[in-house]
């Protein structure tokens, strides 16, 4: 694991430079790490990711969101890529 580490060490600081929208299930166990929720919502991951247009919480969605509700999803990933 310390390796991993150690070989993408020099992107530490990269920003994602392109348009995004980020979806997550309200039930992922990841949405629910301590501090990520404030990070997502509250302009960190909006530093990280400058193009972020939209940050979307899929409620009864686990981690498989695509498996669990795939017609929400896929909506999802639809408008967005409808506007390019």
């Amino acid at each position: 694991m310390d390796r991993n580490w150690e070989l993408a060490a020099p992107w530490a600081d990269a920003k994602v430079a392109v348009p995004t929208r980020f979806v997550v299930g309200d039930g992922d166990l990841t949405y629910h790490y301590p501090g990520i929720q404030d990070y997502i919502h509250k302009g960190g991951f909006k530093a990280d990711v400058p193009l972020l247009e939209d940050d979307v919480v899929i409620p009864g969605a686990g981690h498989f969101i695509q498996q669990e509700k795939a017609d929400e999803v896929t909506e999802h990933i639809y408008d967005f890529i409808s506007k390019f």
